[in-house]
This record gives structure tokens, C-alpha cells and sequence, in this order.
């Protein structure tokens, strides 16, 4: 019954990445259609959560500390705080001051004092974000606090372009979205963890159905200050670059949950993260150590 159908594939540089979209289908007009519209709403939300666009919404909270903002938006900030619970602060989404300030130090080439993150730090806090659900409206209890939902957003777009194939009658496809896959249907997709240290090699090949996977590392983007290592991301409760991994791999059932709970795990390091994911119970993941040892939770080797 298979005979006919055909991969329909496009790729697109959104939300700072490369973003591909697979679907099998009968009807290529259809097929196509679906894909061009997929791209449409990883867009949309771009323009909504994006702390490099002046208008959208994230960007508007952020210049003025106070904003009547979407649902989703609240919804997101929700979620975000979700996993801010549960890592116990290792997911932070109010980390952009930080980052703001590893930033300007990379453009000055010299390494922030300890002074500058320790206070930098005070505007750091999740709790300190305050919805108001019934006016939508979302308020920063510290002048000076920013968020970014970097570390959950670009799964969240995922979400959505899968739910939105769905809905246009896509029974099969995948959405990546520079690593951060979700793959639906009846299809069993083989997919090969590089070797954070060797771009030739890979550490195991995952057989995923109707799952999201998520790699967050040191790996992709970085620089150097002082002769340091830093990677962009950065743990919330010290402040600078977390360290204590080179990556973490992620499978959920949502490539938002699989977003957010691999840089919560790779800022808590292997032993920390493994303990987070099993009390999470409905994700698996592998952690590679700064001595490039691998810890997992039991139940990741299904998966390979």
C-alpha cells in the first residue's frame, strides 16, 4: 500500500538555524503546500519569541520589565518554569543578562570579574517572573531582568510544525531544526549522535519512532577568552559557562520537553542530569562527560 507515496523534503534557514522538513506523501501539490506552511508557523513563532527581533513580544517584555503579552507566550513561560522546578534552577530562562554580559566581554576580549556576574546574577531568578494569567500579563519583579526562551523555543516551533502536518493530513514526516528533531509516523528513523570531539565519528545510532531528540553541547557554538572555553551556555546559578559536560542527549515524546531538559541536564552535569531525567520518567538520555565518559538512564539503550 506504501506504493506511491514519495519523500517530499525542504530546507530553511529560520530561527538562526537550518531547519529541514520531511514528508512522505501521495500528492506532491499537497505535500508541498503542507511543508510552505509548516515553514509559516515556525516563522510565527520566531516572531514572537525572538529576543533579536525589536517587536516581538519576548523583545517588548524585556525593554519595558512589564507587557500584556499572548497566550502562548504564558503558556511557554509556564512550561519554561516547569523545568526551572524540577532542575531546581539549572533551566533558567530569566539567564539573558549573563549572556548579555559574557557577550560584551567576548567584544572587549577580556574575561568578566567576578563582581560584574555576581551582581549580573541578582537579576537572575525565575520565581522573580510574575503572570498574571487572567489580564495576560507578564512582570519582571527586578529592574534589569530579561528573558530568553532560547533553551525551549526552537523545540516548542518544532511542536508545532509537527502538529501542524498533522493537521494538513501528513501521516509521516520529521521536523529538524538544527538537532532539535521530532519525528512522527509510522516510519523508524536511524539517527547517528556525533562524536562531540570528532566530526567523523559518531557515539551510537538511535532507531527513534514518534519521539523528539534533542543534543545540547559545547560543541557547535563557543569562543575563547583568556584562553577559556566558553560555551553558549551558560549555568544560571554560578554564571558562567557550564562545564561539567560536553553534551547531552535528549529523547521525550515533545521537542520542547527534549529542548529544555538538555540544557538543564548538560548544565547540571552527568550524574545531576541522568537523576533528572529519571525522575522526569517519561524521557531517556546519554551524557558525555568533560572525560568523555557516558552515562545513561536504563531505559536510553531501547533506543539503540
Amino acid at each position: 500500500c506504501s506504493l506511491g507515496i514519495k519523500e517530499f523534503s525542504e530546507t530553511k534557514l529560520l530561527m538562526g538555524t537550518t531547519i529541514e522538513i520531511k514528508v512522505w506523501m501521495f500528492d506532491e501539490v499537497i505535500a508541498k503546500k503542507s511543508i510552505s506552511d509548516a515553514f509559516d508557523e515556525i516563522a510565527r513563532i520566531e516572531n514572537i519569541f525572538s529576543v533579536y527581533k525589536p517587536e516581538s513580544e519576548i523583545s517588548q517584555l524585556n525593554k519595558n520589565g512589564s507587557a500584556i503579552v499572548s497566550d502562548e507566550v504564558i503558556q511557554l513561560i509556564k512550561k519554561s518554569n516547569y523545568f526551572s522546578e524540577i532542575s531546581a534552577g539549572a533551566f533558567d530562562i530569566t539567564v539573558l543578562p549573563i549572556i548579555e554580559l559574557w557577550k560584551n566581554s567576548k567584544k572587549k576580549g577580556k574575561m568578566p570579574s567576578p563582581s560584574e556576574i555576581e551582581s549580573t546574577k541578582k537579576l537572575v531568578g525565575w520565581r522573580n517572573i510574575l503572570i498574571n494569567e487572567k489580564n495576560k500579563k507578564i512582570t519582571f519583579a527586578k529592574k534589569g531582568m530579561k528573558i530568553d526562551l532560547g533553551g525551549i523555543a526552537k523545540g516548542y516551533a518544532v511542536d508545532c510544525a509537527v502538529e501542524y502536518l498533522k493537521k494538513t493530513g501528513v501521516k509521516t514526516g520529521m521536523v529538524n531544526a538544527g538537532g532539535d528533531i521530532r519525528c512522527f509516523g509510522g516510519k523508524l528513523w536511524k539517527i547517528a549522535l556525533q562524536n562531540p570531539r570528532d566530526k567523523n565519528d559518531f557515539i551510537t545510532v538511535l532507531k527513534i519512532k514518534d519521539k523528539a531528540v534533542t543534543t545540547s553541547g559545547d560543541y557547535e557554538r563557543y569562543f575563547f577568552l583568556d584562553k577559556t572555553k566558553i560555551s553558549h551556555i551558560i549555568n544560571p546559578l554560578s554564571g558562567y559557562s557550564a562545564d561539567e559536560s560536553i553534551s547531552s542527549t535528549i529523547i521525550a515524546d515533545n521537542a520542547a520537553a527534549a529542548d529544555a531538559l538538555a540544557t538543564a541536564t548538560y548544565v547540571l552535569g552527568p550524574k545531576d542530569g541522568v537523576k533528572l531525567v529519571q525522575l522526569y520518567k517519561v524521557a531517556e538520555c546519554l551524557i558525555i562527560d568533560k572525560e568523555r565518559k557516558i552515562y545513561k538512564t536504563t531505559g536510553f539503550a531501547h533506543y539503540e
